[in-house]
């Protein structure tokens, strides 16, 4: 399960992806009960979702961007101006 594999890289190695052309660190997240395609941002109220393999999906609690202090996910979304349908890993 990818929550768990996220939980045990803290702190290191940490898990990482990429958005907008920069590291994003991923410090925590839940399961979610949504089918969204590997990589695709939802964004619902205050809440961030990121689709994974098969179908599944994370909500991201916590991240790190590039650069940056770690902060709550509606953090991340209000600075980043963020829309559903983004990607992260691209």
């Amino acid at each position: 399960e990818i929550v768990n594999r996220i939980r045990g890289f803290q702190p290191w190695p940490g898990a990482y992806t990429t958005f907008r052309g920069k590291n994003l660190h991923i410090w925590t997240a839940r399961q979610d009960g949504r089918h969204l395609k590997e990589g695709e941002l939802a964004v619902e109220g205050e809440r961030l979702m990121v689709g994974c393999g098969l179908g599944t999906a994370l909500e991201l609690l916590e991240l790190q961007p590039e650069g940056k202090k770690r902060m709550a996910a509606r953090d991340f979304m209000h600075g980043h101006r963020l829309s559903s349908g983004e990607n992260l890993g691209k």
